[in-house]
């Protein structure tokens, strides 16, 4: 196996293993705290890799502008929405519903480009939708029942990922330097969540330590692998990097059987998990 392929499957285990820490985090710590550390986490892990790889001799100031104008919505949004997306649907769910940002890039080429989807385009399509639609069955986790609203959360988590990702693409032809990226946008989130929820976190006071180092451990693993992921991608082609990386929530399931008894799948939810996680593969390779 090439080191490209091992990196990016060392990427989806980090974002399956951040998905399944969530779980422990919420034990003791309400969601809507939760993004202080997990974003915090991220922007130090950020600044470490960014202080030690990262030419600024070199620093690009419109660059440096779109990679902060990025961040005042991502990650924060999508940490905020993945969040809630766990606690209410399990780690699993939440994982292939929001991991299904190639839809919408597919959809908004057709849309908005005028693009006609290819034969494979449309398999995957429709895969995906077909998965999304057996886990609003109730194809859920650990017993949980939920509206079907509640699928909005990690699809507009999805649509954010998707959407940010031609800014970040533009930003990275100016000034090629991921590192740079990610520890400027998570600063600028981390911003925007002290914002929102700073003062009110003041108000109730220190969380519980255990939540507090969940929650960073979170962001860690999501830092992790978003560096893994770059790092593949440095490696090999997006063929052969995004669909492994789109592997993570199958690995979250086998990781909720292990770590989390009462998050176990019915069979229509294990079934929607897999069929979104091969829609969203297929979605990657076709042409």
């Amino acid at each position: 196996m090439s080191a490209a392929a091992l990196l990016a499957l060392a990427a989806a285990l980090c974002f399956a293993i951040a998905q399944i820490l969530i779980q422990y985090g919420l034990r003791t710590v309400p969601s809507w705290r939760s993004p202080l550390y997990s974003i915090g986490g991220s922007a130090i892990l950020a600044w470490l890799f960014a202080l030690i790889f990262v030419d600024f001799g070199r620093v690009h100031l419109e660059a440096v502008a779109i990679f902060a104008g990025v961040g005042l919505i991502f990650p924060v949004l999508v940490s905020i929405l993945s969040v809630r997306s766990n606690e209410k649907l399990g780690p699993a769910v939440a994982a292939a519903v929001g991991n299904v940002s190639p839809l919408f890039a597919v959809l908004g080429a057709v849309l908005f480009l005028g693009e006609r989807p290819g034969p494979g385009q449309m398999a995957g399509l429709a895969m995906v939708i077909g998965g999304v639609a057996l886990l609003a069955l109730r194809g859920g986790s650990g017993g949980r029942q939920w509206p079907l609203w509640v699928l909005v959360l990690p699809l507009s988590a999805a649509l954010v990922r998707g959407a940010v990702q031609p800014a970040i693409k533009t930003a990275l032809a100016l000034w090629h330097e991921p590192m740079a990226a990610a520890a400027i946008g998570y600063t600028l989130s981390t911003v925007v969540i002290l914002l929102l929820v700073g003062r009110r976190a003041w108000r109730t006071g220190p969380a519980d330590r255990r939540g507090v180092m969940w929650f960073t451990l979170v962001g860690v693993f999501n830092g992790a692998a978003t560096f893994l992921l770059y790092a593949a991608l440095g490696l090999g082609s997006i063929t052969l990097v995004a669909p492994l990386v789109a592997l993570f929530p199958l690995l979250a399931v086998g990781l909720s059987l292990i770590f989390l008894r009462g998050e176990r799948l019915p069979l229509i939810g294990l079934l929607g998990v897999v069929t979104c996680a091969a829609g969203v593969i297929v979605l990657l390779v076709a042409r």
